[in-house]
């Protein structure tokens, strides 16, 4: 580091625990949590109102959970290396949860909360209401209006947490899950050799045989590039049957949530969830879901007869049986060998020029020039000048992470904001998916000194080798890790795609022919992509607003699952099998990348305005009212629609933002944020 960001004001997140200090720790947020309950309690008299204020009932808790919140142990379950370490973590994790749930199932404490809650009026408008979080959590924790409905609340609450809430040991499962699949080396014609140079060689009865893992950096290429459909068959059925003792605990977890919801008076969980989520209705999340189902339809139906006329060309081609269908393990072939065709890619070729390394360094570039953020990378030297403890390696819970030191640039003023982590390689025992894991909330001390915050984004992409790099895929698999949906849109954007690429070998920028052809491929297979993840949030939607506790009793989740799935993309799979947890895409990404970014992307007035119109907020504020703000309307799916063919163009008044630089549009005097509301994204 040089100059002005040498110093960062506040040492780096420590990521040395071991399972003994781990334990210790959440032994002692249990005590300081219970402390802090019973000053609330020792502080105010409810019988006279005026006693209850914010200093004496909202504050001992906000300062407790500012203090836990300033280290995140559970991150450890996730991406430890150390397995003693992951499974204290998780042990102590369930522990605690048990213990939070009886402290805030306290009739008393929930007393006081509400007698504030009522006396500042803060219950009429939500809006703006900073201690919203606690003291919905608490109603919906303690909503008991008897002490019968208390008692049977208590004990069935308890059981959703320890399941239904937060599935812990359904997520456990997938953490520590190991499977693979074995296959002989002919059967991976198509597969790079480099990647198969990778894979474990078996030994005793499986001498002669490689293993392929679940692990999206070989699971996603083996289904992309294997030529045997058998093969891709039989590593799609193993990769969506595995954990099959999640499926009882799915099916508890969905009776456990239903019971607790109707035990405070709604008629489902997903009336209960969605209440105080951007939707607010049940039904405004379903009239988008049938509406983007009814848009995509019959464009989907054009690209499943494009996928099946490549597959039936194919098996023409190779002398193979075509049996007029086209199943889930034919997707990623098909698919790829249609974009060869029709875009002249060459997915391999395209990852030349994007070597994670300098991928991530051109799109925190990219995106901190728009927001006014600086991204200053920390070498070992530095790690070791700034650690607390004076050891690089102990701010560095593995030896592959990155991690940079985020600050304001001079536009906004030079201050330091906090710490980005970088995990983007699989390894054993960590999470297998992409995710962002806070490890420390930015707050105000009770001296009024800034806690700066500090988070990790953890991926899964190839690990280099001793010849190659990691190279990241230009696809849209890849880049949708970006950390917000909406700025996927500048990553297939021509100029940006340049800008960000440069050749592993060579160091060669992208020419203008390649990067031309990668953003017309932009939605090659959208409407089919869509309907994918539609399936699974209608799915949800359905387990979670059953029309009664019989017809949840009578489901067969599994089957209902596949059922959807096959029902809307209209391809096929065997029906014994799935896993129901998949999430759904941001469609208003579109919206507001078109209302303020479409005509120039790199208008930093309205990057900076994003930036804190949007970003800032976090759940300070009404998310949907938030997103009218910065529209200066109320959102439409217009934008999605078009991008995808479904509608011809948007309405002028949608777009007015993007040449209006710098003005904050204001919502009409009246204007409510409840009316006709809408989802911003999977719910659940």
């Amino acid at each position: 580091m040089t100059g002005m960001y040498d110093n960062p004001p506040q040492p780096p997140w420590l990521g040395n625990h071991t399972p003994e200090s781990v334990t210790a720790a959440f032994e002692a947020w249990a005590d300081k949590h219970r402390a802090a309950l019973n000053a609330i309690v020792a502080n105010v008299n409810l019988s006279d109102p005026q006693t209850v204020t914010f200093e004496n009932v909202m504050r001992p808790q906000l300062e407790f959970e500012n203090q836990k919140f300033s280290h995140n142990l559970r991150f450890y379950q996730h991406v430890s290396e150390n397995s003693d370490l992951r499974e204290t973590t998780r042990k102590m994790a369930k522990w605690y949860d048990n213990i939070w749930t009886d402290m805030n199932m306290r009739e008393d404490v929930f007393r006081a909360r509400e007698v504030l809650y009522n006396r500042s009026g803060l219950a009429a408008s939500r809006k703006q209401n900073p201690a919203r979080y606690i003291t919905e959590d608490i109603a919906k924790n303690a909503g008991f209006e008897d002490a019968e409905s208390a008692i049977a609340l208590e004990e069935e609450w308890k059981e959703a947490i320890r399941l239904g809430l937060g599935l812990p040991e359904f997520k456990n499962h997938h953490a520590s899950d190991k499977g693979c699949n074995w296959f002989a080396p002919a059967e991976l014609d198509g597969m790079d050799n480099d990647i198969i140079d990778q894979l474990a060689k078996g030994t005793g009865e499986k001498e002669g045989w490689l293993k392929v893992t679940f692990d999206p950096s070989h699971y996603d290429i083996f289904l992309r590039d294997v030529k045997n459909s058998e093969a891709r068959k039989r590593m799609w059925i193993a990769m969506e049957s595995k954990c099959p003792e999640n499926v009882p605990l799915f099916k508890e977890a969905m009776l456990l949530r239903d019971e607790a919801a109707r035990l405070l008076g709604y008629p489902d969980h997903a009336t209960l969830w969605i209440e105080s989520r951007m939707a607010k209705t049940p039904r405004a999340v379903n009239n988008l879901l049938n509406d983007l189902r009814t848009r995509l339809a019959p464009l989907a139906t054009k690209e499943l007869n494009q996928l099946l006329q490549a597959k039936k060309k194919d098996c023409e081609t190779r002398n193979l049986p075509f049996d007029g269908s086209f199943y889930y393990w034919d997707w990623a072939f098909y698919a790829s060998k249609i974009s060869k065709q029709e875009h002249d890619l060459d997915n391999k070729k395209v990852a030349e020029y994007f070597p994670i390394d300098s991928a991530i360094t051109g799109m925190l570039c990219l995106f901190g020039g728009l927001f006014g953020i600086v991204f200053v990378r920390l070498a070992a030297e530095d790690l070791e000048r700034i650690s607390p403890t004076g050891v690089s390696k102990d701010v560095m819970y593995h030896r592959d992470t990155i991690m940079f030191s985020v600050w304001n640039d001079e536009s906004e003023g030079n201050d330091f904001l906090g710490y980005l982590y970088i995990d983007a390689h699989p390894r054993e025992g960590k999470y297998r998916h992409v995710a962002n894991f806070p490890l420390e909330l930015g707050h105000q001390r009770t001296d009024g000194t800034r806690f700066y915050p500090s988070t990790a984004i953890v991926c899964n992409f190839p690990a280099p080798t001793k010849d190659k790099p990691s190279l990241l895929n230009h696809e849209h698999r890849d880049f949708v890790e970006a950390p917000s949906q909406m700025l996927e849109h500048w990553t297939w954007r021509v100029e940006y795609i340049k800008r960000i690429s440069k050749h592993h070998l060579t160091g060669e920028q992208m020419s203008d022919d390649m990067a031309e052809r990668i953003a017309a491929s932009r939605h090659f297979l959208q409407a089919l992509r869509n309907l994918r993840q539609l399936s699974s949030a209608m799915f949800d939607m359905e387990v979670h607003s059953p029309k009664s506790r019989a017809a949840l009793e009578n489901i067969d989740f599994t089957k209902r699952y596949n059922e959807l799935r096959n029902e809307l993309t209209g391809m096929k799979g065997p029906e014994a099998i799935g896993e129901p947890i998949y999430h759904w895409s941001n469609t208003y990404s579109y919206d507001m990348f078109y209302y303020a970014f479409a005509k120039d992307p790199m208008d930093k007035s309205q990057g900076h305005r994003f930036r804190h119109t949007v970003l800032e907020k976090g759940a300070s504020q009404d998310e949907m009212l938030i997103l009218e703000q910065f529209l200066g309307r109320k959102p439409t799916t217009d934008a999605f629609c078009m991008e995808l063919g479904l509608v011809e163009s948007m309405e002028e008044p949608l777009l007015k933002g993007s040449s209006i630089a710098g003005r904050d549009p204001v919502i009409e005097e009246g204007a409510s944020s409840e009316e006709d509301p809408a989802i911003e994204h999977h719910p659940f």
